[in-house]
């Protein structure tokens, strides 16, 4: 028998009697349908969109498709659909009736659909939602749970349940403490009454725990929020509550927290490793170079002045390599003090060729120097700094050139900036050089004759840099010698009125010298000869010395000095201390206090000028520029 033989059977009698929406379809494969025929009341409900002989995909509302569909394999009552239908919006529920024709061997289905009331659609709705919410829990990955004004479970979500390695019913009329150890019950009951009492959401950190035997570590722990399931009034029914797992982020963040101060103790280690290293080499190399000037200025016979020169030549290039070595660490710390101001853009410059000029001469050298594109403009810069830099730069500049050779230096305005020049025709670079050229430590393999430790251009580079200046090489090549810039910042001419009178050093008097008494504050006996032996030669000045700081203090209280020099490790306190004490007592309150110390590490010479005192001399230091800074001190009123 055909189908349309069956059809036809059909349609007799009960079929197109039938009062609801009844149709036939054959079942080619469990996805695809094709309508065969439908009554006037599912040919009405489709609105004639059904063309027997056809797959429902082609003709058939898509909802009502599915809904046959899923139908199918339903295990009991099929569920309800809402279906689109033109502007309609229905909810059915389908039944669905196999049956076999006699030497057909398809498969035909007996569909009928039976319309909702409102009454059926409000439940239809009302358990989608529930189902919806359930399958919302059930698949959450965070803790979802909900708690009676008891503290018992009401709700709590699959995940919840498989952590515990329970079922979510056996959950429910249960509470914390029958779950968990009564700490970890205390914890969260504590939480839980937070939100009742007060109406109010939280969201808590709160230790994980899995088990009455469960022993969290730190880091084991919760975030919840938790709130409060409100009635009509207003008053809390009930605890809601959604937790998730914290534990990789704590471990993470204590990590973080770990080597923060791992490295920030490792950095202490290292400032007082720094600072205690400037000390220990700079102490005596302040009397090996202080005594060595003092000799330099007696009468000496030939061989005995060369070997004076021979000992500041060997202990300035020491001296050199500890400054450099604490300059990078200094930089690298964020270069704390350094502060730029406009400067007249030609005074850092000219005062470094004052200085590099005896060397050049000393090799056969000559330095050319053109600086009209500098007068008249200031630039933003530290000109202590920016000296050091263009030291460094004519340094090398003389040190790596050609006998007989020459350097040339000029400025070039430009947009916004001043580029500082200094050429010469030494040896030049490869291509491979310049790459090396900056990095800390390392020397050219032209260099390996030279004095030096390979920091100089890095710490050079880095000290423009914190100045907002860039330096570079413009030009170099094998046997056409090198040509480095350095560019600063422009800065606006300060007014004249502004400009700050500095009187001549080499003219400053000191009133009533005679009673100009200086005290010397320093355990070492060496340094205490050094210092004496200078005073000496500074008419009408009388220095008296204490070795430890509470000699010191005392003797500055009975017999007030004009100034007083102060070393800060001394046996018995440290030098901060002894100024605490000496700005304390109205008798020494007012006496200047000149820091000379090994330790010049920028960070504490930074902190110690902050508490008040009059100058700050890095040991071991230039005997005419000691001198200077005594006497600028007692000219002071």
């Amino acid at each position: 028998m055909s189908w349309a033989e069956a059809v036809m059977r059909l349609k007799q009698g009960a079929f197109d009697a039938a009062p609801l929406a009844t149709a036939i379809f054959r079942r080619e494969t469990p996805e695809r349908l094709v309508f065969l025929a439908g009554n006037s009341e599912f040919v009405a409900l489709v609105n004639g969109n059904a063309v027997p002989g056809r797959g429902t995909e082609n003709d058939l509302p898509a909802a009502l498709t599915r809904l046959v569909t899923a139908s199918l394999s339903a295990t009991s009552d099929a569920p309800t659909v809402a279906v689109h239908l033109g502007e309609r919006l229905e909810a059915f529920r389908p039944r669905i009736k196999p049956f076999n024709v006699p030497e057909d061997p398809n498969d035909y289905l007996l569909v009928q659909l039976t319309a909702l009331t409102e009454q059926d659609s409000a439940e239809h709705d009302l358990y989608s939602t529930i189902r919806h919410l359930k399958d919302l829990l059930d698949n959450s990955t965070a803790l979802m749970y909900v708690k009676d004004l008891e503290g018992r479970y009401l709700i709590a979500n699959s995940y919840y349940a498989s952590l515990l390695g329970l079922s979510a019913e056996s959950i429910i009329g249960h509470t914390d403490y029958d779950l968990f150890a009564k700490p970890i019950a205390d914890a969260y009951t504590k939480n839980d009454d937070m939100v009742i009492r007060t109406a109010q959401s939280i969201e808590v950190e709160e230790p994980l725990a899995i088990g009455d035997k469960a022993d969290p570590d730190e880091d084991s722990r919760w975030l919840s929020i938790k709130f409060p399931l409100k009635d009509d009034t207003g008053n809390p029914y009930a605890l809601g509550a959604i937790s998730t797992d914290i534990t990789d982020r704590k471990r993470a963040e204590r990590a973080a927290r770990d080597a923060m101060h791992e490295a920030e103790r490792a950095n202490r280690s290292k400032d007082e490793f720094l600072s205690r290293m400037s000390h220990e080499l700079r102490t005596p190399l302040n009397a090996i170079l202080g005594f060595a000037q003092l000799l330099r200025d007696l009468p000496l016979n030939p061989g005995g002045a060369e070997s004076v020169g021979h000992i500041l030549d060997a202990g300035k290039h020491l001296l050199s390599l500890v400054n450099d070595v604490l300059d990078i660490t200094w930089i690298e710390a964020g270069a704390p003090g350094i502060a730029t101001v406009p400067v007249p853009a030609i005074e850092p410059l000219h005062q470094a060729l004052q200085l590099i000029r005896p060397l050049a001469a000393a090799s056969d050298i000559e330095i050319a120097s053109d600086l009209h594109g500098a007068l008249h403009r200031h630039i933003l810069a530290d000109t202590q700094r920016l000296r050091q830099v263009f030291l460094n730069l004519l340094g090398n500049a003389v040190k790596f050139n050609t006998p007989q050779g020459a350097i040339r230096v000029w400025c070039e305005p430009g947009d916004g900036s001043l580029r500082f020049l200094i050429m010469d025709t030494g040896p030049g670079m490869a291509e491979a050089d310049i790459q090396r050229l900056f990095t800390p430590f390392v020397r050219l393999s032209h260099a390996a004759d030279v004095e030096g430790s390979g920091l100089g251009l890095a710490l050079s580079r880095k000290l423009v840099q914190e100045m907002g200046g860039v330096l570079g090489i413009e030009h170099t090549a094998p046997g056409e010698g090198s040509t480095f810039f350095v560019d600063m910042p422009l800065a606006a001419t300060p007014d004249e009125d502004a400009k700050a009178t500095v009187p001549d050093q080499e003219a400053l008097t000191t009133p009533d010298e005679a009673d100009a008494t200086i005290l010397y504050i320093e355990d070492t006996h060496a340094n205490i000869r050094l210092v004496e032996n200078i005073i000496a030669g500074m008419d009408r000045l009388n220095l008296i010395s204490a070795t430890t700081g509470k000699s010191g203090i005392a003797l500055a209280k009975t017999t007030p000095p004009r100034l007083i020099l102060l070393d800060l490790n001394l046996s018995d306190m440290s030098g901060a201390e002894v100024i605490k004490q000496l700005q304390q007592d109205e008798r020494t309150i007012h006496v200047p206090v000149i820091i000379l110390s090994a330790d010049a590490t920028p960070t504490r010479i930074a902190e110690l000028r902050e508490t008040g005192i009059l100058d700050y001399v890095t040991k071991p230091f230039e005997i005419d520029q000691f001198t200077r800074t005594i006497r600028r001190a007692l000219a002071q009123p």
